[in-house]
């Protein structure tokens, strides 16, 4: 493959999504099924009664009639996230000898350090529009709101507060509280368990919560656990607290004081990716990442983008949970 070939948007785009991505731990819980779309928005519809049981009946009998659910839709659109950076020839330089095409490979451990670069900080992105998902709110690098789900769905956020300090808080009746009002919102979807990323706060109140501790005082093994470090996660009341500690460009994910509680099941969380903003994308499937190249003046290099167009999605943010230290 010579050089002008390893610049197409094809091959570039091919490199950038075959480039290990790092993702967050909310992205490597798979929690968020990936979809491309062909367009820069999304429609959702929102329908009474997404899922009906079907009654048992005879084989002679009618199909019982579904009642007409009533429908609402809305529109989001999805975000543009592209980061440029030039290759520069002292980038290159003793790397490929002028006119030998066939050198090719050297420069292509080159231009994918340079995309992976550009991937990682798009990454880091994807996982902050993930965990806004969570939340019920995705937010712009700013802070600023982009999409409040609570509004746009019109559902009430639920927020429970939880006396950690005091030590006869029960606490197991607060994490059954808050699974089962996400179970009453979720009409019906299979839940696999429960997880709530937590802030340092949160996390340190709870393991010191004399009847959390007391609950593991008869297994030596979780004691000795919850006596070392147990940030990546452990269950209590059913649900698994993960400490979240992440700040990327002055931007907390998760705030220090709260546990966000979430459902584990499939068609809760959706990560749409629509197609870049090149004529070669228009009206094709979106995927997750993209690259193009086109060469700077007078022969000085390249300059190359990276971009990923997505939309992180909850399509039930009235089953989120948010705890607070009371």
């Amino acid at each position: 493959m010579n050089l002008e070939d390893m610049f197409r948007i094809a091959n570039l785009t091919a490199a950038i999504n075959k480039l290990p991505a790092i993702p967050g731990k909310v992205g490597a819980m798979g929690l968020f099924e990936e979809k491309g779309v062909t367009s820069t928005s999304v429609l959702i519809d929102e329908r009474e009664g997404r899922l009906v049981l079907v009654p048992n009946t005879s084989r002679n009998d009618d199909p019982s009639p579904v009642k007409a659910a009533t429908r609402k839709r809305r529109s989001f659109e999805t975000l543009h996230l592209p980061l440029s950076r030039p290759i520069l020839p002292s980038q290159l330089q003793g790397i490929a000898a002028f006119g030998e095409e066939g050198s090719a490979a050297p420069v292509a451990t080159v231009i994918n350090d340079n995309l992976q670069e550009l991937k990682n900080s798009i990454e880091a992105t994807r996982e902050f529009q993930r965990v806004g998902a969570l939340r019920g709110k995705l937010l712009d690098d700013k802070g600023d709101v982009l999409f409040d789900l609570y509004k746009e769905f019109e559902v009430t956020q639920k927020k429970i507060t939880v006396a950690l300090g005091n030590k006869d808080t029960n606490v197991r009746k607060a994490c059954l509280d808050a699974k089962r009002f996400s179970e009453s919102k979720l009409c019906g979807v299979m839940v696999t368990g429960f997880r709530a990323l937590c802030g340092p706060d949160w996390f340190d109140a709870l393991v010191d919560h004399e009847k959390v501790k007391a609950a593991f005082a008869n297994y030596q093994e979780a004691q000795d656990r919850l006596g070392g470090d147990v940030r990546s996660g452990f269950t209590f009341g059913g649900i698994e607290f993960i400490e979240y500690d992440v700040t990327v460009s002055g931007q907390r994910f998760i705030p220090l004081d709260i546990a966000q509680v979430f459902p584990v099941a499939r068609g809760v969380f959706r990560m749409f990716n629509a197609p870049a903003n090149y004529i070669e994308t228009v009206n094709t499937l979106g995927q997750p990442f993209y690259s193009k190249a086109e060469p700077r003046k007078m022969g000085k290099g390249w300059d190359v983008e990276a971009q990923s167009n997505p939309l992180a999605m909850c399509l039930f943010p009235e089953a989120l949970v948010e705890m607070k230290i009371g």
